[in-house]
């Protein structure tokens, strides 16, 4: 990894944070529907294809700028598709030299039988690019929506998370090479870290608030011992997620996906928010009290995320088990295993 990891651009991050809090939803808004309004709004300024060459359609931004839209966005309880429309789907396209994106798009990865699972926001897209895995090498298929059948469902969260059946084989197919489907994989991975951060931010100082407002027996709950306890243990676990996270991500965008060390390190990375989340998500519940756990209160818009995403591309225990092999291998060298990661 660098000395110098590359940051998001600081104007970039301060527009969307402004334009993002602008649109929170309500607490009680239904979730797992569409923002059009918003979408075509972040469409307008760049934001949908914020990573994509401009020679594609695209802003030609960085990973890092995509990171730290992903994370203000669920800081801010919004469920867009800006993760699979921008950094999967119009990735893989391009990896693949297919045609750029073509409305807002989503990817999943084809089973059996042409049938696609647990497919992000299916049910809003305009196409859907589904990679095929076996053998040596994997194939991309694109189709639109005309070409497939959609069997609506959900993850904890309420974001759609849907059941694709090919009704009509497509005429845009390629073959490419296992290496990329791996570099997707970490893709996916990440971008759910990158999330779950910017909710467990969010649950933290929305914690805070209410512990330094809430009087108890004459006193500010946050004067109370356990519960400066209890906050500083969330706190310091959902840091070091963030931590791991972006140090995957510095890694990440300075191999290009490639580096031998990164499936170590998104491991990492996964396995750290994988931990925090749930301390965050029991603290942040036990100090709100009877409250937190209203439709009303926005608490659930980033508790509920972050369980939702924790074994989503892939589980805690088989990014723990990675790190146990990885540790185990190392043997006397394990030590420069753990710093570089």
């Amino acid at each position: 990894m660098s000395s110098a990891p590359q940051q998001a651009d600081p104007d970039l991050v301060a527009m969307v944070d402004r334009v993002l809090a602008e649109h929170r939803p309500a607490p009680d808004r239904h979730p797992g529907v569409l923002d059009r309004e918003l979408w075509n709004l972040l469409d307008s300024l760049g934001l949908t294809r914020l990573t994509v060459p401009e020679s594609r359609g695209g802003s030609g931004g960085t990973w890092h700028d995509a990171a730290a839209l992903l994370e203000t966005a669920a800081a801010h309880g919004i469920q867009l598709p800006l993760a699979e429309h921008d950094l999967l789907a119009g990735w893989a396209l391009e990896a693949s030299g297919l045609p750029p994106l073509d409305g807002l798009t989503t990817l999943g990865f084809l089973g059996s039988n042409d049938v696609a699972r647990q497919v992000p926001w299916a049910s809003a897209a305009d196409q859907v690019v589904l990679v095929g895995v076996g053998g040596a090498a994997a194939r991309l298929e694109v189709y639109a929506a005309a070409e497939f059948a959609v069997e609506p469902g959900h993850n904890l969260a309420g974001e759609p998370r849907d059941t694709v059946r090919i009704t009509s084989r497509s005429a845009m197919t390629a073959t490419v090479p296992q290496g990329m489907v791996e570099a997707l994989r970490h893709r996916a991975a990440l971008v759910r870290a990158v999330q779950a951060s910017g909710a467990m931010g969010a649950a933290i100082g929305m914690t805070m608030t209410q512990v330094s407002d809430r009087v108890q027996f004459g006193r500010s709950l946050a004067t109370f011992q356990a519960v400066q306890h209890r906050l500083a243990e969330a706190a310091a676990e959902a840091a070091l997620a963030r931590s791991a996270t972006w140090a995957a991500v510095d890694e990440a965008v300075e191999t290009n996906f490639r580096g031998p060390g990164l499936p170590v390190s998104v491991a990492a990375a996964r396995s750290c928010v994988g931990q925090a989340g749930s301390a965050v998500v029991r603290a942040a519940h036990q100090l709100h009290g009877a409250i937190g756990t209203t439709r009303e209160h926005p608490l659930h818009q980033f508790t509920v995320p972050i369980l939702a995403w924790t074994n989503e591309y892939g589980t805690v225990a088989e990014f723990d088990a990675l790190l146990t092999r990885a540790v185990v291998a190392a043997g006397p060298e394990v030590w420069d295993l753990v710093t570089r990661a």
